[in-house]
């Protein structure tokens, strides 16, 4: 009798082992393309990411918080900004502002609920999304815990730039049952916060129809001493360069001391001219070689702000006319010395401040 293993013809042995090949290349084609899905889902998920701290990104918080909320339509959204940050960076490096950033992310973590939602939206600017609705009365223990939590994480002694930070919440539903209705209401209520003063948090359910409301501030009960320590400015150089909010503020301040006071102050603007045809990068640091040119000839007293990416503006305080285009001479003499053939052409304006009126705090007409 013959076995099954003689009835098996040469070209049958030669088809099964095509088949064992066939079945070899296609396991192998198998693992290759899971491995490009793999690749891709790990891509996908990176996209999401901020590659710095490890939260979701702007891209990564929008689905999570819609899915939320189609599920269960209730939740608080809370946008967060470090006070300061810019400072941060500008006194001691962008290393130590990335360092700042992991460190409140860390902080922020540990401070949240593992079911939140945590993203950094970019820059010093972070979002947490809590998929369920707390009391009035618990938001904001909640949210002053927090704040005082971070600010002591984050405090280094004897640093003369502290970091702090400002807070707008939204309210699922009442103040939107989207990601971005919420992401929305809540910045507005940041942006008073941070035009009013910083350092605080208030709810979008308490801005007026003129975006204002009560602001719950959460700096410590302080002696007047501890007070004017901390404002107390350390390192006295140049011109005094602040942000344009702040600026406008100095400015229709100024213009109120006009109406008591005799006295000259003029604004001037400084603008890059014909970079049109330039690189963004080398306009960028022309605008350095400006910027420093201007707080180095300006005295101490005088007040300065970039105004557009171009542009540069300065309040010259006790100065006439005449003097300020004699100051604003000089400091076009040093941007030329500074800059070098890559000078961009430079122009000035000045216009007197005109004392406003008792009914007039707003910006006087030049």
């Amino acid at each position: 009798m013959r076995t099954v293993q003689s009835e098996i013809t040469d070209d049958e042995k030669l088809k099964l082992l095509e088949l064992e090949n066939m079945k070899q290349n296609l396991e192998q084609q198998l693992q290759e393309m899971t491995k490009i899905i793999e690749r891709q889902q790990e891509m996908i998920t990176m996209a999401k990411r901020d590659p710095l701290t490890g939260l979701r990104n702007r891209q990564g918080i929008p689905e999570l918080v819609n899915a939320s909320l189609r599920a269960h339509c209730e939740g608080l959204f809370f946008i967060m900004d470090l006070d300061n940050f810019k400072c941060i960076n500008d006194t001691y490096g962008h290393m130590e502002g990335d360092r700042m950033l992991i460190k409140f992310a860390k902080a922020l973590k540990a401070a949240m609920d593992p079911k939140d939602i945590i993203a950094r939206l970019g820059g010093d600017e972070f979002a947490v999304f809590s998929p369920k609705q707390y009391n009035i009365d618990e938001v904001k223990s909640r949210a002053r815990r927090f704040i005082r939590q971070i600010e002591r994480s984050l405090a280094v002694p004897g640093r003369m730039v502290q970091v702090t930070v400002s807070m707008g919440i939204a309210s699922a539903p009442y103040d939107g049952t989207t990601y971005e209705a919420l992401y929305g209401n809540a910045d507005r209520a940041l942006y008073s916060v941070k035009n009013e003063g910083k350092n605080g948090y208030r709810f979008f359910s308490d801005l007026n129809s003129m975006g204002c409301g009560d602001i719950v501030y959460c700096r410590p009960h302080s002696s007047i001493d501890e007070i004017t320590g901390k404002l107390k400015e350390k390192k006295v150089q140049g011109s005094f360069e602040v942000e344009f909010s702040h600026f406008e503020k100095i400015y229709r301040f100024m213009e109120r001391t006009l109406i008591r006071d005799r006295r000259e102050i003029q604004c001037v603007l400084f603008t890059l001219e014909n970079y049109t045809n330039a690189d963004a990068a080398v306009i960028q640091k022309q605008l350095k070689y400006l910027q420093h040119a201007i707080e180095y000839s300006l005295r101490k007293g005088d007040v300065t702000t970039t105004y557009s990416p171009t542009q540069v503006l300065a309040l010259l305080m006790d100065v006439s006319t005449k003097n300020a285009r004699t100051v604003a001479e000089r400091v076009l003499r040093k941007y030329r010395r500074e800059a070098g053939r890559d000078t961009i052409n430079t122009r000035y304006d000045i216009r007197q401040l005109a004392a406003g009126t008792e009914s007039d705090a707003g910006m006087a007409e030049q």
